[in-house]
């Protein structure tokens, strides 16, 4: 299958929510429930949370510190860390897409260690009590793949539920085309991993 143009699906999503440049607005929050970001998981003790969003949500100070987040993983190749070099802001670059590469995700073992980083720096992260933006363009493709896979793994469940629960937090959220296949892959690999 080909890869997706991600920014393309973005901006098409943009365009029916007509939002051209890519924020939410007001309007767009009452009527498609579209935010700059969304909280899909709270860590019990600590309470710092994880949120999927948008480049809007990642660049844009106010908003980073109204919902305390301090940790940003970046889920494109090519989108700049906007606040790259500042002490108060860390960043983990998780190109979702790298999948298509030599990465072996036909094995359990190959899905499990390309997830394995990204979710231990959001673990470390949420458990210090630090909120994390998981985001791309729109905060629905990749950055919702990743924080579906998050969630599966910081609350245990399958892919399904978790796009369901991340879905309701954040209507925006859609694994298009190969991303539900590696979110099956790290389910069953997952699976695997219990027995």
């Amino acid at each position: 299958m080909p890869r997706p143009d991600f920014d393309e699906e973005a901006r098409k999503l943009f365009a029916l929510l007509n939002l051209p440049s890519g924020a939410a607005s007001d309007e767009s929050s009452r009527l498609h429930g579209y935010h700059n970001l969304d909280a899909v998981w709270q860590h019990p003790t600590t309470g710092a949370q994880v949120f999927i969003g948008n480049a809007t949500a990642s660049s844009q100070r106010e908003i980073l510190r109204k919902n305390r987040v301090t940790h940003i993983v970046n889920c494109t190749s090519d989108m700049s860390n906007t606040f790259d070099g500042d002490p108060a802001v860390a960043y983990f670059r998780f190109d979702i897409y790298k999948f298509f590469s030599a990465l072996d995700l036909r094995s359990h073992r190959g899905v499990l260690e390309f997830f394995l980083p990204v979710f231990q720096w959001i673990d470390e992260a949420v458990s210090s009590g630090h909120s994390v933006l998981i985001h791309c363009l729109a905060g629905a493709h990749r950055a919702g793949t990743t924080g579906v896979a998050y969630v599966m793994h910081a609350a245990d469940l399958d892919h399904q539920t978790a796009i369901v629960a991340c879905k309701r937090c954040r209507p925006a959220v859609d694994p298009i085309g190969d991303l539900t296949t590696l979110l099956a892959q790290l389910d069953a690999a997952r699976q695997a991993r219990k027995k």
